[in-house]
């Protein structure tokens, strides 16, 4: 064990009271982040821990968003410690269960069911109390920049030609304002089926440390058109409107027709994004398991260009798109249609 590791064990026995002997490490795989997570076995049950060392400001984040979780009723693991400046946090073990390996077609309307009060809580918490930064045109606009780097120039190796630029130019500001006409609540950014944890029969909360306040429909977007499972249209929109309905009329849409627009237009925004994102996890950091997951993310955006063919904003980039984008996907060994 390094001395780093030393200190980080010597830390946790201190946090929770038991010599450093009797606590026992297993490193956890990793996620999509440079954050390493590690079970603590002692005698009084297990914990997590997480080293963010790698990732500077990340533990205050954890801090400053735990608070603002649990003020609005979210069921997160409870924050034991925390040693910001070493990039620690030390936390309630939520186990090993992720909602994704427990959905099927039978079970998915009982989950998401039960992950409905969370996505109510964020949409009712308190935004001005929170203090919490803003999801605005400059954070939703360097999001989606990372598809053309590292998904169109980086993993596809394509050169862009003007008519496809001024094309992609006008449908980021298109999602953009569309993004920032939604009405703002808590934003967790990544509500989907693998940061949720099945525990005691409930949903548990986890990878929070991004959050800000943003669009309404993203973390709905996050968990019905979920990048690591995919359901029906149908269910899909029968969820969406469900949830919608519950809410306060303040935080609602004036129709459905906006709302379900507001949904597939901040999809379209975040699908994009995770397209970037996919890629750059494959060409820098090695992670090439996600490439499995870029057909199931086409999927969303190509759902989204045909609902939307005609209208005068998209159909410009729908156009470059097939001519341009689709013919080099027929040409990755990942892609399935």
């Amino acid at each position: 064990m390094t001395t780093t590791k030393v200190a980080m064990i010597e830390w946790a026995a201190t946090a929770l009271g038991v010599p450093p002997a009797q606590v026992r490490q297993v490193v956890l795989a990793g996620d999509a982040s440079a954050r390493q997570y590690s079970r603590l076995l002692t005698p009084d049950g297990s914990f997590i821990i997480a080293d963010a060392s790698a990732e500077p400001d990340v533990t205050a984040k954890v801090v400053a968003v735990a608070e603002t979780l649990q003020r609005a009723g979210v069921r997160i693991p409870t924050l034991i410690a925390s040693d910001q400046a070493a990039g620690l946090s030390l936390q309630e073990d939520a186990g090993d269960q992720v909602l994704l390996s427990d959905l099927t077609a039978e079970s998915v309307d009982y989950w998401y069911t039960k992950a409905m009060p969370a996505l109510r809580a964020l949409a009712g918490a308190d935004t001005e109390a929170s203090n919490l930064p803003q999801y605005d045109r400059d954070t939703l606009q360097s999001e989606l920049d990372v598809c053309p780097q590292w998904f169109l120039r980086g993993l596809l190796d394509l050169s862009l030609d003007t008519e496809f630029t001024l094309a992609q130019t006008r449908l980021h500001e298109f999602l953009i304002v569309q993004a920032l006409e939604q009405p703002r609540v808590l934003v967790h950014r990544d509500f989907h089926s693998r940061n949720l944890m099945i525990r005691d029969a409930d949903l548990v909360v986890i990878d929070f440390q991004d959050a800000l306040i943003g669009p309404l429909c993203y973390d709905w977007v996050s968990l019905f058109k979920d990048c690591y499972c995919r359901w029906p249209r149908p269910r899909v929109l029968q969820w969406l409107r469900t949830l919608h309905d519950s809410l306060p009329e303040r935080s609602q849409a004036g129709s459905d027709t906006i709302l379900v627009q507001w949904f597939d237009w901040i999809g379209l925004q975040r699908h994009l994004k995770v397209l970037g994102v996919f890629a750059r996890l494959h060409l820098r950091d090695g992670k090439s398991q996600y490439l499995g997951d870029l057909p199931r993310v086409l999927a969303y955006i190509d759902e989204v260009f045909s609902l939307y063919a005609d209208h005068s904003e998209i159909a410009p980039f729908i156009a470059c798109w097939r001519r341009v984008v689709e013919p080099a996907l027929m040409q990755q060994a990942w892609y399935v249609r």
